[in-house]
Parts: C-alpha cells; sequence; structure tokens
C-alpha cells in the first residue's frame, strides 16, 4: 500500500441516526472534509420505529484526527442539547 493509497483509505468517524449523521457530514463539508455515508443496518420494511437504520460517516485518513475533533465536539453539543432538554 502506498502512502497515498493510506492518506485515501476511509476511516469510521460515526455512527448514528440518518439525521445525525447528515448534520455531522454537513459540519464536516464545511470544514473542507469529504466523507462517504453507508447504511449500516436496516430492520425490515414491516416493523414500525421511525429509526429504522443507522448510518455510517467515513473520512479520508490524512483528515481523520480534525474529523475526529469535530465528532467529538459534536458528540458534546449533543449531549449537552439532551441534557438542557430535560431540565424544561
Amino acid at each position: 500500500m502506498t502512502k497515498e493509497d493510506k492518506d485515501l483509505a476511509p476511516y469510521e468517524v460515526f455512527e448514528g441516526s440518518a439525521w445525525e449523521a447528515g448534520l455531522l457530514k454537513s459540519i464536516l463539508e464545511d470544514n473542507d472534509i469529504e466523507t462517504i455515508t453507508q447504511q449500516a443496518a436496516a430492520l425490515p420494511i414491516m416493523i414500525w420505529p421511525t429509526e429504522a437504520a443507522t448510518i455510517k460517516v467515513f473520512v479520508a485518513f490524512k483528515d481523520f484526527e480534525q474529523a475526529k475533533a469535530i465528532v467529538d465536539e459534536f458528540y458534546t453539543n449533543m449531549e449537552k442539547e439532551n441534557t438542557d432538554e430535560t431540565i424544561l
């Protein structure tokens, strides 16, 4: 494997709902980090839950450290938002 191949290899940085993955994908791309998304798991169509699938977000290895910092901040903000909602 060449250095260029390693730099472009996809690394998973997130797995969650389609809404969260879409939001994070947008934030990463706003920071000039290209992303790839992939549906991770799906439930049969006849099951009722609205969150029937999880989405994985991948970035190139060369962007992994920057993306990881953004993902960590994303998790922190999501936790804070969830805590704030339970107080109301």
